[in-house]
C-alpha cells in the first residue's frame, strides 16, 4: 500500500481539521514537484482512519467532487492568508456543502448533554460538509490571520500558525525555513 508523502505525515495529517487534510491532499514537495494524493486509492480509507468518519457502504469516493472542495478550501485559504474575504463564489460553494439534511439531537455523553448534527442519510456529502464545518469552526474562532501558506513557493503547504505571536511562515522550519536560509545566505555571499 503506498502511503502518503513523509512530509505529509510529520507536518500535518490528522492535527488540525479535516479541511487542512483535504487541502494539503495535493501536495507540492519543495522542488515544485506536484502529487495529487486524491489520485492514490490508500489515501481516502488512511482519511477517513484519521478523521474517525465511517466509509460509506457502497459508494465509491467522489474524486472530482473532493478535488473540486478541495480547490474551493483553496482559494479561501489564500485569499485570509492575503488578509482578503472568502470570495462569493467560494463561499456559496462552502455553503453548498454544508447544506446536508439532517437533525440536531441531545446526547449523553461523558461530560454530559451535548448537541449534535445527524445526518439524514450518512454518505460522501455528510463527510465533505464535515470537512468544510471543520473550516468553518476555524473561521468562526476569528482568528483566521492563523491560516497561512508556506512562503516557500514551491511548496504551498497550507497550515494553521499555532505559535503566540502568529509568527510562523514555513510549513516546516526544518526543510522549507532552513532551505531559504540557505538561499539567503548564499545570495549575501555572491561577489
Amino acid at each position: 500500500m503506498n502511503m502518503p508523502h513523509a512530509k505529509f505525515l510529520a507536518e500535518g495529517h490528522g492535527k488540525t481539521g479535516p479541511w487542512v487534510d483535504l487541502v494539503n491532499s495535493e501536495e507540492w514537495n519543495t522542488y515544485g514537484q506536484r502529487t495529487d494524493h486524491l489520485n492514490n486509492p490508500a489515501w481516502i480509507p488512511y482519511f477517513l482512519r484519521q478523521w474517525h468518519f465511517a466509509k460509506p457502504s457502497g459508494a465509491a469516493a467522489p474524486i472530482e467532487k473532493l478535488k473540486s472542495l478541495r480547490a474551493t478550501l483553496r482559494k479561501s485559504c489564500q485569499a485570509l492568508s492575503a488578509g482578503k474575504s472568502i470570495p462569493p463564489t467560494e463561499l456559496h460553494i462552502l455553503n453548498q456543502a454544508l447544506n446536508v439534511a439532517g437533525s440536531r439531537q441531545l446526547f449523553e455523553r461523558q461530560n454530559g448533554l451535548q448537541i449534535e448534527f445527524v445526518p439524514a442519510k450518512y454518505g460522501w456529502d455528510c463527510i465533505l460538509a464535515e470537512a468544510v464545518r471543520s473550516f468553518a469552526d476555524t473561521l468562526s474562532s476569528d482568528e483566521t490571520e492563523r491560516i497561512k501558506i508556506c512562503r516557500n513557493h514551491n511548496c504551498r503547504w497550507i497550515f494553521y500558525d499555532r505559535t503566540k505571536g502568529k509568527t510562523r511562515c514555513w510549513c516546516s522550519d526544518k526543510s522549507c525555513g532552513n532551505r531559504e536560509r540557505v538561499r539567503r545566505a548564499r545570495a549575501r555571499s555572491q561577489p
